[in-house]
């Protein structure tokens, strides 16, 4: 009775905390109190090696709100991002999250190799009405309805390399936004777009009436004038976090950056989700397998590759030949001593002959081994500089065709199978073959009737062998194509693990991981089970041999000496592990010259230096100082991808003159004007000609060509190795010199806060700097060359306004006695050209000076 009274207390008791939490919250809430994302206390993040950002107080993320995060280049505006991820340590303070889910749009868009859908959902379930307003919201579904019936189920290669940057960004920011998360980090995801297009997707993904209102947005971006939106802001600067409050907030007046080019009407699409896949002729292709046997071609360039050709081939065979009759000369001369009579066997004469036989045969054997390893390495050396050769001299078109999983493969367990497993097989296949040949020649020579027994067994162990082969032929290729998607997908897994772990999908790429694996498994299972019926009925054939050798021997012991029939009897034996082993090994090394074929294959792959060039035109040698006008013009000139495809540049006709500076804006074509003049394509896909101070550009060679161009890219490539040798590859300017041009881009306090100096150590890609310090080294590389031309594709789209400005005004200053063409999406970083092309729809709209330019 007593705990029935006392219970209703003790309940009460444990409600009133409760309850007073929930009063609490809601005199927050009335009260105007922020309830917070997020906050930061007293942290210390590592920007670099020698730079740390610091928040010397707390600071507090708004929820459901837009928290805009500016600053200048490399001031940890993305390391911000990484660390409330997770992915980066903090030195000291705390970081907390009051958030369950997180979404994760990153600055250098992360693409798969796999459908636009795919990439888009990320494993989530399909929401057809959800998607389709994302979908135009990021204004993609101008983009899916120009891929025709395929839509969203076109295959993307690996790393997009077959999409536009603007195509790319905005599939990661559909992508963050069909996540549905708490807390959405936003990494620069306009940066890669058109003004116009800019704008509309701040309106409709991420402004304050946008899908996300109501979620809290982190955004970073340099394009200031979309902070205005913002509820709250942070500055980074080198080494500082601190927000700024209503008061400080620097004025941003309307730029000229969202002035519009021209751009398609915001219209209605006729755009439909597909539920199949269709062809389209998809560029990216499923890698194919040839059938049949290896051709004779790849055996003999093998084995007769440089530096010893034919002579190393047929000093092998000599080799494997003199070893072998050693070894039987030895075996020969023991029986033959073995038969002699007790005083002779005693005679030191058979056995400094049999010693010496021995030691010639452990003489020989080295030899040969070593031999046939040099020249298998020579042919190994040899495949490997042709399949390297062939990859970097073949046109671009082949890496849209071909992920970069299927190009490790080759490079990583076919050239190991080249190295490594196929010398093995051959040298095992050669001994073993010359050992049963030699035993059956001494069983013959000792029981000739044994021979007839190899009338029969010989033509059916080739019958089997070929039977055999057509299978495990096949099914090594087969092997060999499904571990190219692990390779991929590995790839395309370290290459967004970031965005992975952001969206909490490591499971599903676990699984498709192991999906991969069992397929590849599920191969190389099939081929060792039929390698093991091929064995099983080779043992069989061989003791059928050994069986008739015993019966024969019995059957004419009267006839033949007891040490003769001993010696057919043992090598008989012998034998049977021998012939089963040497035919065994000999389709093992038929399958891993699979391997060979393939590598070969990437070997002979058409130079782009023959796919650019009209075959009809010779080649010719222009002036050292070529070209000293700079001079450019296009005439009747029409330009495709490839030639089934319509073209993206249509009978443009126009001149440039020396030293002009030309902007070019427009939605489409423009970066197809730098392909152009590069010659990145077919010539079977181009009409009219390009002229380079009145030089068919057609007509020089691509080494002559793109030497006397400089191009800064919209997306900046770096390569392993020190800072210096990223902006001065050849080494042919002096430090001086590049300490200059670092200085100009505002570098220079890069290099000073580095004990290394110039020779700070570049992680591959760049991943250790910055994106806009990224794309700074590759202007300050386009100044040191200082060619006569430059071409700049959006190069400072990672950048603030100032910095833009800045690097507008080197530009002009190093470059001003040069010929520029700028592709710009922002129009004021094109407004103090001497002319503007506007492009639309690969037409030339206009060439005027920008005063005469209609925007509008």
């Amino acid at each position: 009775m007593s705990i029935l009274l006392v219970f209703p207390l003790v309940m009460a008791h444990i409600a009133q905390p409760l309850l007073i939490r929930q009063i609490v919250l809601y005199i927050k809430a009335q009260s105007g109190l922020p309830v917070y994302a997020a906050y930061l206390f007293a942290i210390a993040l590592c920007i670099s090696a020698m730079v740390q950002a610091i928040v010397p107080q707390q600071i507090f993320f708004q929820n459901r709100r837009i928290v805009g995060v500016k600053g200048s280049i490399g001031a940890g505006k993305s390391t911000l991002l990484a660390a409330i991820l997770g992915e980066i340590n903090l030195v000291s303070g705390k970081l907390r999250l009051h958030v369950n889910s997180i979404s994760y749009a990153p600055q250098s868009a992360w693409i798969f190799a796999d459908t636009i859908r795919a990439n888009i959902l990320l494993g989530k379930v399909m929401d057809e009405e959800r998607y389709k307003i994302i979908i135009k919201a990021c204004c993609l579904d101008v983009d899916l309805q120009n891929f025709g019936e395929v839509g969203d189920l076109s295959m993307i290669s690996d790393k997009g390399v077959n999409l536009s940057g603007g195509q790319k960004a905005r599939i990661s920011l559909a992508r963050a936004l069909y996540a549905d998360a708490d807390l959405y980090l936003l990494d620069d995801p306009l940066a890669a777009v058109d003004p116009k297009v800019a704008k509309n997707i701040f309106d409709r993904c991420i402004g304050p009436h946008s899908l996300l209102r109501g979620k809290t947005r982190i955004l970073v971006t340099h394009q200031t004038h979309f902070l205005v939106e913002a509820d709250q802001m942070i500055l980074m600067t080198y080494g500082h976090i601190e927000e700024l409050q209503i008061e400080q907030r620097p004025t941003i007046e309307p730029s000229t950056d969202v002035l519009e080019t021209e751009l398609s009407d915001d219209k209605e699409t006729d755009w439909v989700l597909n539920t199949t896949v269709t062809d389209m002729n998809s560029i990216v292709k499923n890698e194919t397998s040839v059938d049949g046997a290896i051709k004779w071609n790849v055996w003999l360039k093998l084995f007769t590759s440089p530096p010893l050709r034919w002579f190393g081939f047929l000093l092998m065979i000599i080799f494997m030949f003199v070893n072998e009759a050693s070894y039987d000369f030895a075996n020969t001369w023991l029986a033959l001593w073995s038969d002699k009579d007790e005083r002779e066997q005693r005679s030191s004469f058979y056995a400094y002959v049999y010693l010496g036989a021995i030691c010639s045969i452990l003489i020989i054997s080295i030899i040969r081994v070593a031999y046939i390893y040099y020249v298998m390495l020579c042919g190994s050396t040899y495949f490997h500089n042709q399949m390297l050769k062939g990859i970097l001299y073949t046109s671009l078109r082949f890496f849209e065709s071909n992920p970069s999983g299927r190009i490790l493969n080759r490079a990583s367990k076919d050239q190991q199978v080249l190295d490594q497993s196929l010398p093995l097989a051959l040298i095992d296949t050669m001994q073993y073959l010359l050992l049963t040949l030699g035993s059956i020649t001494i069983i013959g020579r000792s029981n000739p009737w044994v021979l007839l027994i190899l009338i029969p067994l010989v033509p059916s162990v080739v019958w089997l062998r070929r039977f055999y082969m057509h299978s495990s032929r096949q099914l090594k290729r087969l092997e060999s194509i499904t571990r190219s998607p692990i390779y991929t997908l590995f790839s395309s897994s370290l290459d967004g693990l970031t965005s992975i772990r952001a969206f909490d999908v490591q499971e599903d790429f676990l699984n498709m991981f192991i999906e991969r694996t069992d397929a590849n498994s599920r191969a190389y299972f099939i081929l060792s089970s039929t390698a093991h019926w091929f064995g099983i009925r080779l043992d069989l054939m061989a003791s059928l041999l050994t069986l008739v050798t015993a019966v024969l021997a019995v059957a004419l012991r009267h006839q033949i000496d007891p040490s003769t029939a001993a010696l057919s009897i043992t090598y008989c034996i012998t034998l049977t592990g021998l012939f089963q082993w040497a035919i065994r090994q000999s389709a093992e090394a038929e399958n891993f010259m699979t391997s060979a074929e393939r590598i070969h294959e990437y070997g002979q792959l058409v130079p782009e230096s023959q796919q650019t060039s009209n075959e009809s035109n010779i080649l010719i040698q222009p002036a050292e100082d070529w070209p000293s006008r700079g001079i450019i013009e296009f005439k009747d000139y029409t330009f495709r991808y490839r030639p089934e495809l319509d073209p993206v540049l249509k009978n443009l006709n126009l001149r440039i003159e020396s030293k002009e500076k030309i902007g070019i804006i427009g939605r489409t074509g423009k970066s197809s004007l730098l392909h152009a003049l590069f010659r990145l394509v077919d010539q079977s896909a181009i009409n009219g000609t390009i002229l380079i101070d009145d030089i068919d550009i057609g007509r020089l060679s691509l080494d002559h060509l793109r030497s006397h161009l400089s191009v800064i890219p919209q997306v900046p490539v770096l390569f392993s190795g020190t800072l210096r040798y990223n902006i001065d590859p050849f080494h042919q300017f002096s430090d001086e010199e590049c300490l200059r041009v670092l200085e100009a881009v505002q570098l220079k306090q890069l290099v000073r806060n580095h004990p290394d100096g110039l020779h700070l150590l570049v992680a591959e890609s760049g991943t250790n700097l910055s994106a806009g310090e990224r794309q700074l080294i590759c202007v300050a590389r386009a100044i040191l060359k200082k060619s006569h031309i430059l071409l700049i594709d959006e190069a400072t789209a990672n950048v603030d306004h100032a910095t833009d400005m800045l690097i507008q005004e080197v530009i002009a200053d190093k470059f001003r006695d040069r010929t520029i063409l700028t592709i710009a999406h922002r129009f004021n970083t094109v407004e103090n050209s001497d002319r503007i092309i506007m492009l639309q729809q690969g037409e030339m709209a206009y060439f005027e000076v920008p005063t005469n330019i209609n925007l509008n």
